[in-house]
């Protein structure tokens, strides 16, 4: 008999009674039970019931006091939150089913029958775990469920619960990660001087420029690109630099490996270490569900879940809880059993790395969409309208009505750090540790455990929440193997309603308390109408917006921004989707012309066309709005064609002038023709194929931005003195490509790493090896360009400053003279 068969008869023997495990699913009423139970013989049993194995628990958890998390002082620089008196969690344990699956019954159900079922023996391991499950998600005494839920939160696991929380108005950072950046500035002063190759003393600390690293979604594929190009600047001196290292979806795990204490530090060398050994098996692998129901795994795994489902009015479970839990088992979880300790599940623990300065601060981001159902309706409806309307005037107002809707359903970035949670275009923010409980005018209403990592890591990387639309755009180059006729009809049905897909969500984001309901008329101008009354905020992947966190570093004044990118799409979209959100934060320095670098065109097919003279009266521009209309569909409709038509992954053929011709208002685009477009891409498909040292993609892009030259922002010369004249923010471009050394180390053709699928969640050793390796050594070969990139940033913050001084001592010297004269 296997030990989990023996653990199994143990817990069976052990068991108070049967009546323990009907509780979990009813309220006090046997016959509801039953009828349950009854409910889920009679009918067809699905496949996709299994899942509900997933929410599984096991037994007692110890703290060993070998454990790396270590406490440390969480609030060196503010005062301590306000403690109130002891008062117990409140709970909704009297519902119809405490584990509702977004608010039905059909996990219980299926756990239930699981267990009463007569399997077939292939099938047994089944029965045997979910009845593992059962028993320790019992209310009875000693099970998972009574320790967990049922006993006082550890005040050593979680001391949040005897502090109080309230929400911070306003747009400056908070005072603790003001205090994080002069401690990193102290930190960083030798770094930059090694960097820069001068003297210590050279280096004022006001003068040090603040660097961020950015890192894309792309699931593993990014995950282990962002742990490779930061052990590629940890080894060039760089990752000593930098103050903030930002991540979306995949880049989310590797920080929260990163910085929970599970690998031991927030090294990058030790984050591949533990990712290497744990990322080989995949997160729906059986050896996970053993992990989940075997003690002391379970009850640090399935804590957080289990706090969730017990919240009063909000906490049922969805895909996304047990997504992420799932993950958890594969990431969070420390090949050394004695270094298990809840406390680096807990998001505002990551402070014990950062506070006194030694690492940089990680911000992992969300987006949540706000939208009344009526509302989301009308835009559905406006959107078909516009669709079927042969009139032009008819169709701009459709379109003007649709885009007013859409502004007001816009998608709000949430950004998550050790010291805050919260929105910029709010202008609200509580402690990371208060995420998860209820808030009304300002206040929690309510104290509770902090949210667990293995929740937050299914929202950072809930890719599946997306829209519609989002769902047809990933699986299209799969349906380019069906009959042509066929891919065209699907194509079509994607191009005509793609609209109206876009506002729907097949699977529902997550919900999670609002913090700021009840704030009426306190929040940023703009804010979403009635966000303020509603109960929850849903939240997904960030990636379903812009792939790379450019965002939450606008508010920080950042000087330069390293963006590693392992998107398998459009990069494009996220240039420009990066300067429309730096448009609206009034940010001129922003990079113009930031675009992915296009093959050139000959100079007689773009020809410069004269600008339209100013139309005054408003009839007149109605008229020219309808042909901007008519101009616009017709623009879309030849879009579509080219990209039905395209090879997937191919650059768009427009000039790197381009975008900077747009921004001085110039229309260099080329007529678009289907015979001229088909042929312009078997050109470009036979250059990108076969690349030469001119057009080969390269490891890292540099713009800068100015405040006063309007052209494109694009910096092929990096002398100090050509980079000198440009005051605005700096972004260095380095995406994930293949690289020759990684070829030479492994041998084989050229791989390329984008072969890597985003939906791939499990790595072989050899392939996180390769991918690692390019990711690092594609980080070395740019580190000469962020190396004077940066420098040039110091240059230009020490020069202003002492010019400053310099104008400051001589206005106080005129007045000095003044007054003696």
């Amino acid at each position: 008999m296997s030990w989990r068969l023996r653990l199994l008869h143990a817990k069976l023997l052990a068991a108070p009674t049967r009546s323990h495990v009907r509780g979990l699913f009813t309220q006090t009423n046997s016959t509801v039970s039953r009828n349950h139970l009854s409910a889920g013989l009679n009918r067809p049993f699905r496949p996709g019931l299994l899942a509900g194995i997933v929410v599984a628990g096991g037994s007692w958890y110890f703290l060993n006091p070998e454990s790396n998390c270590d406490e440390g002082t969480l609030y060196p620089d503010s005062p301590n939150p306000r403690r109130a008196p002891y008062t117990p969690i409140q709970k909704d344990t009297q519902g119809e089913s405490v584990f509702t699956f977004d608010g039905s019954t059909t996990l219980s159900t299926a756990l239930i029958a699981l267990t009463s079922w007569t399997w077939p023996e292939p099938f047994k391991w089944i029965q045997d775990r979910a009845s593992i499950l059962v028993l320790e998600l019992s209310r009875g005494p000693g099970s998972l469920w009574n320790e967990i839920v049922d006993s006082p939160p550890s005040s050593q696991d979680h001391p949040e619960y005897e502090w109080e929380a309230e929400v911070r108005l306003g747009d400056e950072l908070c005072m603790a990660e003001r205090a994080f950046l002069r401690n990193r500035k102290r930190k960083m002063r030798t770094a930059f001087a090694e960097l820069f190759g001068v003297a210590f003393h050279d280096i004022d600390e006001r003068d040090l420029p603040i660097v961020a690293i950015a890192g894309s979604g792309g699931g593993f594929r990014a995950m282990v690109n962002t742990t490779g190009a930061l052990k590629g600047a940890q080894d060039t001196g760089i990752f000593d630099c930098i103050s903030y290292i930002a991540g979306i979806s995949g880049s989310c795990w590797a920080l929260a490996m990163m910085y929970s204490g599970v690998t031991g530090s927030p090294s990058p060398s030790e984050a591949q270490k533990h990712m290497r050994s744990r990322i080989q098996t995949p997160y729906l692998d059986i050896s996970n569900f053993d992990i989940i129901i075997s003690p002391p795994f379970n009850k640090y795994l399935l804590s957080g879940l289990l706090h969730k489902v017990t919240a009063p009015g909000w906490g049922n479970i969805s895909l996304t809880d047990i997504y992420g839990t799932l993950l958890s088992t594969r990431l969070l979880v420390p090949d050394d059993i004695k270094k298990l300790d809840p406390r680096c599940l807990s998001l505002h623990q990551f402070r014990r790395f950062i506070d006194d300065g030694s690492y940089p601060m990680p911000i992992m981001t969300a987006i949540s969409r706000h939208l009344r159902q009526d509302l989301e309706n009308k835009e559905v409806e406006t959107k078909k309208k516009e669709r079927r309307s042969y009139a032009p005037t008819r169709r701009l107002k459709l379109r003007r009505e649709a885009e007013e809707l859409e502004a007001k359903a816009r998608w709000l970035w949430f950004e998550w750090s050790p010291y805050e949670v919260g929105c910029d275009e709010l202008g609200a923010w509580i402690p990371s540790w208060a995420l998860g409980r209820r808030f009304e005018h300002g206040r929690n209403i309510e104290r509770r455990p902090e949210l667990s990592l293995t929740l937050l890591s299914g929202i950072f990387g809930s890719a599946f929440c997306a829209s519609l639309q989002h769902y047809f755009l990933e699986v299209r180059p799969l349906l380019r193997d069906l009959p042509l006729p066929i891919f065209n009809w699907l194509d079509n049905v994607l191009v005509e309603n793609e609209k109206e897909f876009d506002v729907i969500h097949p699977v529902s984001p997550t919900g999670l308390p609002n913090f700021v309901k009840g704030l009426e008329d306190q929040l940023r101008y703009g804010s979403p109408d009635s966000i303020t009354e509603a109960e929850t905020l849903r939240f997904m992947d960030a990636g379903a917006e812009l792939n790379i966190p450019y965002y939450p570093l606008l508010r920080r004044g950042v000087d330069c921004i390293i963006a590693l990118d392992a998107s398998a799409d459009s990069q494009d979209l996220w240039f420009t989707r990066a300067e429309e959100y730096a448009a609206r934060r009034g940010l001129q320095t922003w990079p113009k012309g930031a675009r992915w670098p296009k093959v050139l065109q000959p100079a007689a097919e773009s020809s410069d066309t004269p600008a339209q003279n100013q139309v005054s009266d408003s009839d007149s521009r109605t008229n020219q709005e309808i042909a901007s209309t008519k101009e616009s569909d017709v623009v879309e409709q030849a879009d579509h064609q080219k990209a039905a038509e395209a090879p997937m992954g191919n650059a768009p053929l427009a000039t790197e002038d381009t975008a900077s011709d747009h921004d001085k208002g110039q229309d260099t685009t080329v007529p678009v023709t289907k015979d001229r477009d088909i042929g312009s891409l078997r050109k470009l498909t036979n250059t990108l194929n076969q690349p030469d040292e001119e057009t080969k993609p390269l490891s890292a892009y540099v713009w800068i931005g100015s405040s006063t030259d309007n052209g494109s922002s694009r910096v092929d010369n990096l002398e100090e003195e050509a980079l000198a004249s440009r005051d605005g923010i700096g972004i260095v471009y380095m995406p994930l490509i293949p690289n020759e050394e990684a070829q030479r180390r492994y041998g084989g053709g050229l791989w390329h790493p984008l072969d890597v699928s985003t939906w791939r969640f499990e790595l072989q050793c050899e392939e996180t090896d390769k991918l690692l390796t390019t990711a690092e050594m594609n980080f070395k070969d740019g580190h000469q360009k962020i190396a004077r990139v940066l420098k040039v940033m110091w240059m230009r913050k020490r020069n202003a400053r002492l010019e400053k001084e310099h104008q400051k001592w001589k206005h106080d010297f005129d007045r000095l003279v003044d007054s003696t004269s």
